[in-house]
């Protein structure tokens, strides 16, 4: 009851006579703590967030071991893929199958293509006509090409078929043959759509 009179007492002794105690001036900037002066609070908030991110430098680490973003640069895909779009590409063989798009280094130059995975070594090609057939599609076979598929009937396993959608601008396995395994980058499992 006391510490309370006292108070009160204060209070109207400072809203009757003005008293530096009492006084606020408003016209210095106000004052903010610097940011190195952290409270026991504020040191607590930032041991935190140190799971959040640990577990941000993980998944980070994770998708950048998994996944690559890729540029296509070449017209062997239209209308599936066009020159200049973006491309995200799951690394490694694991998964592939056929009818992927799959990224690799040419056996020729090995550089980076992209091409569509139609044919495994160890399967039979079915040819009619001239024209390679499979469930993606057809593609033209020049005479070459087809004494070239011809002779390669009997294949290991390991050894992957590519050609590309744009059949008649496509420098693919039609000419080079069966790219193997140690050539392949990955899938490409999502394409961002064309300006």
């Amino acid at each position: 009851m006391a510490i309370g009179l006292k108070i009160n007492f204060l209070c109207i002794v400072g809203s009757v006579i003005p008293s530096p105690f009492l006084h606020i001036d408003k016209t210095t900037p106000p004052y903010y703590p610097l940011s190195t002066m952290l409270s026991p609070h504020g040191r607590y908030e930032i041991l935190k967030s140190i799971p959040l991110l640990l577990l941000f430098t993980a998944i980070t680490s994770i998708v950048a071991e998994n996944f690559m973003i890729v540029r296509i640069r070449e017209d062997s895909m239209y209308p599936t893929l066009n020159d200049g779009q973006w491309a995200l590409v799951r690394v490694g063989v694991q998964g592939i199958l056929p009818g992927d798009i799959v990224v690799f280094k040419k056996p020729v130059d090995r550089r980076l293509t992209v091409k569509r995975y139609i044919l495994p070594g160890y399967e039979q090609p079915l040819i009619e006509h001239g024209w390679l057939i499979t469930p993606w599609g057809r593609w033209f076979l020049t005479g070459d090409q087809w004494d070239s598929i011809e002779e390669e009937k009997e294949n290991p396993e390991g050894l992957f078929f590519m050609v590309g959608d744009n059949q008649f601008h496509s420098l693919d396995s039609r000419s080079y043959g069966f790219v193997s395994s140690e050539n392949l980058v990955g899938r490409v499992v999502l394409r961002r759509a064309h300006d």
